[in-house]
């Protein structure tokens, strides 16, 4: 992973330092797309960069409606700055020419006025060039996208309106109009990064069998890896990476990471349709979970051997597990698993034959639903209780709970999968 996007980090700085071509296009789905802003913004930040970085993610609906989006960025980013400026005792900047936000004018004279306009902005452009990023994270009409950008970014030599510029823009992967018509640009570059599945895992095989890197980093790919292992139902070669790394991380002391890797195991037992086995590694996983004093990864395993119990039908052992859980996730703050066990615990004890316990769990399940505005969570409950009402002939409780369930139907509320 660290290779690709240094790969993707080197190829923006390539083109930022180079002085023949205008434009970048890259051609990124949404990955890409996530990563490729993240780069850009972490080169805008840089101190010892000489360039000044504009980043727009507004989504691109029109050209006028995205001319308008990019405008009003602007002049709010600027009124940023300018309070800032005004309030160390410095002068502010010249305000936006009104020709940039005037929605009646053609968009492409609006973008080019706010893009000469910030480039008046730099103290010294000879030696910093203004950097443009059209990166929107949406595009409704990529005809018109590519049209805009087309239009914009025409210039004439020897002295183009867009000198000591570079624009950055990004395309989504399909339709990629602007590389289909790659003839349009005058002075561009295409780049067209992979951060697929296929090309991450090529990249994490590579770095986990790097003899050159630390053992701790080619561990951590190995560790990736085995989970998209388990993604893919690779289950022989998630056992082997999962095996290596229990024992690798037992012997070097770190719990969380150990716990994981033996929760691992048990996840790949139990979609094998092995629970004993399952059950074991489960086990196994909890005591380095509760010696690294970490909650998410111990929730996480409580939770696997919760729900492992309760598929089996050992109902008194599911029940035991749940109010662990529930008791975690209050620990963690998170009220919809707290919630969801609770209805789970409700059920176990129902199965159990103990109806006002279940009942007990279930209204407590659905006052904490309703008091987080959890309604899925609480649909869910009501539903228990309801069944529960009808089979103990309270008609009165059970009409309060049909009504209480069409309310939340009625605004398009869906139980959670139980």
């Amino acid at each position: 992973m660290r290779k690709l996007f240094q790969a993707m980090r080197t190829r923006c700085e390539a083109f930022l330092d180079q002085r023949d071509d205008l434009v970048l296009v890259a051609r990124a789905g949404p990955s890409e797309y996530v990563a490729l802003t993240s780069i850009l913004d972490s080169l805008s930040k840089e101190d010892d960069r000489p360039e000044v970085f504009w980043l727009f993610a507004e989504s691109f609906e029109s050209k006028p409606a995205y001319a308008e989006a990019i405008a009003r960025a602007f002049q709010s980013r600027l009124e940023l700055v300018n309070a800032k400026l005004v309030k160390e005792g410095e002068p502010p900047l010249a305000p936006v020419p009104a020709e940039a936000l005037d929605a009646g004018l053609d968009p492409v004279v609006r973008l080019r006025t706010l893009m000469t306009f910030a480039r008046g902005l730099i103290p010294e452009p000879e030696s910093s060039h203004l950097i443009w990023c059209l990166l929107p994270g949406e595009i409704a009409d990529p005809a018109g996208f590519a049209t805009l950008v087309i239009e914009l970014l025409r210039h004439e030599l020897p002295v183009p309106w867009c000198r000591h510029m570079r624009v950055v823009v990004r395309e989504p992967q399909e339709p990629a109009m602007l590389h289909q018509h790659a003839q349009s640009l005058f002075r561009a570059q295409w780049y067209q990064p992979d951060l697929s599945t296929a090309a991450v895992e090529r990249s994490l095989e590579d770095e986990a069998g790097d003899e050159q890197l630390p053992l701790p980093q080619r561990m951590q790919a190995l560790f990736v890896l085995a989970g998209m292992d388990i993604a893919q139902r690779r289950f022989t070669e998630g056992i082997e990476k999962y095996g290596l790394l229990s024992k690798y991380y037992n012997a070097t002391g770190e719990k969380t990471l150990c716990a994981l890797s033996l929760n691992g195991l048990g996840e790949i037992a139990d979609r094998s349709g092995n629970p004993e086995l399952a059950r074991k590694h489960f086990e196994m996983a909890l005591t380095p979970a509760t010696e690294a004093e970490d909650l998410p990864p111990l929730l996480n395993v409580t939770l696997n051997l919760a729900n492992l119990h309760r598929n089996q039908k050992r109902w008194a052992e599911a029940l035991e597990h749940y109010q662990a859980v529930s008791a975690l996730a209050k620990a963690c703050c998170n009220a919809p698993l707290q919630i969801r066990s609770l209805e789970q615990m409700g059920f176990c004890r129902y199965k159990l034959g103990d109806a006002k316990g279940a009942w007990e769990d279930w209204t407590a399940g659905k006052t904490l639903a309703k008091g987080v505005e959890s309604e899925g969570e609480e649909l869910a409950c009501l539903e228990r209780l309801r069944g529960l009402f009808a089979e103990l002939g309270m008609k009165a409780q059970r009409k309060e709970a049909d009504h209480e369930i069409a309310e939340l139907e009625k605004r398009g509320v869906r139980a959670y999968p139980a």
